[in-house]
Formats: structure tokens, C-alpha cells, sequence
């Protein structure tokens, strides 16, 4: 390798430019040094009963655990949490607008008549015994109210009104809807309702759940709603104020109730099981938790996501070092020196991790704008340690071993270009000159003699 290396330089040293040759070097040296190890992180010890499951770090995206995450299924009101997101990006933060509840959006079938036509009804049209609040047709609400109807206790009309109104259409909104999720990483999603009412053409993965969480976590206006317990929804044009309740059960005292968690949403049909995509905070960390299709009783489902959040809590932080403090085998060139940049590093280059998250990380040297003369010891740039996901886990100071000089060349510009160093160099330049005008001189009278 030692060989290998000093070829690659010496081929360099003969076609690359001094700033090339720095850059060259500095990335082949990192190639055979570092490697950029590529980490998998040790899964979870875990077991859960749920036909999916996934858990997330909402800030990397590193996925913790996972069971049969990618695999499309039907999540019922889940859906949810998609039309909550396109609504408030639609709504450009304007929660007071008004909204009007039309016919189109609030038309019922029974179930049983949905699968008579062979879903051949429109798939928006509310179930007779869905989840709703009661919406009349005319019924006036500000966004800020529907929004809490949709996301607390989980409102299928509430769905309705909000996609016709953004979308001018229920169909039209929905088309939105599924361009919107593939932004946002969905990639084995597509929804025809924004309720989440069950239809074979609507469906979604854990993994696609857990990014519309993630997104939805970062929107302060939808963060805060879905860490609710209740929320009392005004007097209407047509009806008296509503209690509306939280359905997700971590978040409210009980046998269920988790104090680290702060959302999502809950979903649950006869097709689709009962299913529950739930955020935590811990500290610094967010972590995503989705639990789909589970058939028997709440508390397995509840306590299989609890599970899921306290096998990542409970992990230890560790530190990995990439390089150890002192001289590095990085070195730069810099245009207009006598030899090249030497480095070393004034402490570790490392990076701190949790078993279940690490992943493949690479560092990357960043210099700084450098000038002759550089003096030992002097910062010159620094050394980055960057994941999979391009978040920062680290950067190190990286200083000069010794001093760089510059050339002859170098120096004589550097004086011409500063007004200081002007009449030296005048001076110096004409004594060069009469000195070779003497020599030519001599060599002239020799040459005759």
C-alpha cells in the first residue's frame, strides 16, 4: 500500500497543480486511511406481536427496528395524519380561515352497501357507523378547529370538509396528497380518501407512516395539536361547542398512559386492525414508533409500542474514534510553498452514537483560506464527521505541524503586489539588473580578447 501510495503521488506531483495536488492526495489518503466504515446498527432485542412495525429516530431517520416495514397494508385513520400535513402546508399557517361544510363532503353509505358496488361508490363517501363529529351542511369552521377534529378524535367528516375545501375537490386533494408524501419519502403509498376508510386501493407501509410522522413533527402548529388530550371546539353557526378527545391512549392517564410520548395517531377498522403510529421525546432524542394490525385488545398493541421506545431509551451513549490525537498522514498543498502542509490534530477525531442508530459515516476535510507564511500550530482547517443522513456528528480542529515557507517566486510577488514592499523591490530589481548588464559586459570584452 506504502508503494502504491508513493506512485499516486509522484504521478500527481508531475500532472496536478499545487491546489489539485493538495485535494488529490488529501482524498486518497482518506480513502486508504479511513475507509469511511460503514457501521450496521445492532437491532434491538425485540418482539412484537403486530402483523408491521417500525421505529425511527425522527431526527437521522435511522431506522432502530423493523418488521415487515415496508410491506403496503390498509392503517385506517392513520391516513390522517397525510391530510393534516397537505392541509397546513396548503394553508400557508392561516388557521383562521373560515371553512364551509358542502353536501359532497358529508354524502353516507353503509358498509355493507360500499361492498355490494365493489367499492365502485365514490371513496370518500362516510360510512354510516365511521368516527365523525356531527357536521351539518353549512356548518362554518375555522382550519384551527378542523384540524383538531381530525387529528384528537380522529373525525372522518372533519376529513371530508378539509380535503374539499384545499382541494376543490375530494379526488383532486387526494391526487395532491399522494404527489405531496413521495416529497417526503413515501414511496409505497397511495390514499384515495383522506380518512382512511378502508378500500383496496388505499394503502401505506410502516416506514412510509413513520416519515409522515417525522414530517408532521416538525411543523410546531401540528406537533402541538397531537399532544392533546382534549380540546373544546367553539359554538358553530349550527351547533354548540364539542369536547373532542384524544384517542391515542399513551397520552392520558390510564393503564396505557407513557410519559415520554407527545403524538401521533391512532387508526383502527374492522379491515384494518388497530393500529398506532406514536412519537416519544427523550432528552435529545425523537423516536417514531409504528404498530399496525393488531386483532385482539388495546393493550397489546399499547404495550408492544411502549416496548419498542423504552429498548432505545435504555441504551447507552457510545463513542467511536476515528483518529487518535497527533500527527496526521494528511497533508496540502499550497500554491506558492516550498514544501507541503503537514497536519496533526490537537485532540481525537470521534463520534458518539447509540447501538441501534450507527450507520455509515465519512469524514471530510475542510480547509480554510490559507496564506504564506503558515506557522506551526496555526488552525488550518478541520475534519467533519458526517452520517448517512448528512447531519454534522462531529468536527475537530485540524493545525499545522510546522512552518511553511514560501518560495522565492512567491515572496518577490508578494512584495510587488503590497505597497510596502514596493520601493525594496525597485531597489532590489534595478541592482539585479545593473549587476547582469555589468556581467553581460565583462563576458563581452572577454570574448573579443
Amino acid at each position: 500500500m506504502r508503494l502504491t501510495m508513493r506512485l499516486v503521488k509522484r504521478k500527481i506531483a508531475e500532472e496536478w497543480s499545487y491546489e489539485d495536488r493538495g485535494k488529490i492526495i488529501a482524498l486518497l489518503l482518506f480513502s486508504f486511511f479511513l475507509a469511511a466504515p460503514l457501521f450496521s446498527g445492532e437491532p434491538l432485542p425485540l418482539s412484537v406481536n403486530g402483523e408491521s412495525a417500525l421505529l425511527m429516530n425522527a431526527k437521522t431517520g435511522a431506522i432502530l427496528y423493523e418488521k415487515n416495514g415496508y410491506v403496503p397494508r390498509n392503517t385506517a385513520s392513520t391516513t390522517k395524519i397525510a391530510t393534516a400535513l397537505l392541509a397546513l402546508k396548503m394553508s400557508e399557517g392561516d388557521l383562521e380561515q373560515r371553512i364551509t361544510a358542502k353536501k359532497e363532503a358529508l354524502v353516507y353509505i353503509t358498509p355493507q352497501a360500499k361492498k355490494q358496488s365493489n367499492y365502485r361508490a365514490p371513496h370518500y363517501w362516510l360510512e354510516t357507523d365511521s368516527t365523525q363529529i356531527g357536521i351539518k351542511l353549512g356548518e362554518e369552521f375555522s382550519l384551527k378547529e378542523l384540524l383538531h377534529a381530525l387529528l384528537l378524535c380522529t373525525a372522518n367528516d372533519a376529513a371530508n370538509v378539509i380535503a374539499e375545501h384545499f382541494g376543490r375537490t375530494i379526488p383532486h386533494f387526494m391526487d395532491s396528497v399522494n404527489l405531496y408524501l413521495k416529497t417526503i419519502g413515501c414511496q409505497n403509498t397511495h390514499f384515495n380518501n383522506p380518512s382512511g376508510l378502508s378500500n383496496p386501493d388505499h394503502f401505506t407501509t410502516a416506514y412510509d407512516l413513520a416519515c409522515m410522522a417525522r414530517e408532521g413533527m416538525r411543523d410546531p402548529i401540528f406537533r402541538e395539536i397531537v399532544k392533546k388530550t382534549l380540546y373544546v371546539c367553539p359554538q358553530t353557526n349550527l351547533t354548540p361547542e364539542r369536547n373532542l378527545v384524544q384517542t391515542n391512549r399513551l397520552l392520558k392517564k390510564g393503564p396505557f398512559f407513557y410519559p415520554k410520548a407527545v403524538g401521533v395517531k391512532t387508526g383502527t377498522t374492522s379491515a384494518a386492525g388497530k393500529n398506532l403510529v406514536a412519537a416519544a421525546e427523550d432528552g435529545e432524542r425523537l423516536l417514531i414508533a409504528v404498530a399496525l394490525g393488531y386483532r385482539g385488545g388495546r393493550a397489546e398493541l399499547y404495550q408492544d409500542v411502549i416496548k419498542m421506545f423504552e429498548a432505545a431509551f435504555s441504551q447507552p451513549k457510545m463513542r467511536r474514534y476515528l483518529f487518535n490525537k497527533g500527527p496526521l498522514k494528511l497533508e496540502k498543498w499550497i500554491k506558492g510553498g516550498k514544501t507541503a502542509l503537514r497536519t496533526y490534530l490537537p485532540e481525537g477525531v470521534y463520534y458518539d452514537f447509540y447501538p441501534a442508530e450507527e450507520s455509515g459515516v465519512k469524514a471530510e476535510v475542510i480547509w480554510q483560506q490559507l496564506t504564506l507564511p503558515i506557522m506551526p500550530d496555526q488552525p488550518v482547517g478541520s475534519i467533519r464527521v458526517i452520517n448517512s443522513g448528512g447531519e454534522i456528528l462531529s468536527e475537530t480542529a485540524l493545525l499545522a505541524k510546522e512552518r511553511v515557507e514560501g518560495t522565492l517566486t512567491h515572496r518577490l510577488k508578494k512584495m510587488m503586489s503590497s505597497g510596502t514592499g514596493r520601493k525594496p523591490l525597485y531597489f532590489t530589481t534595478g541592482t539585479l539588473c545593473a549587476l547582469f548588464c555589468i556581467f553581460l559586459f565583462k563576458r563581452k570584452r572577454l570574448a573579443r580578447k
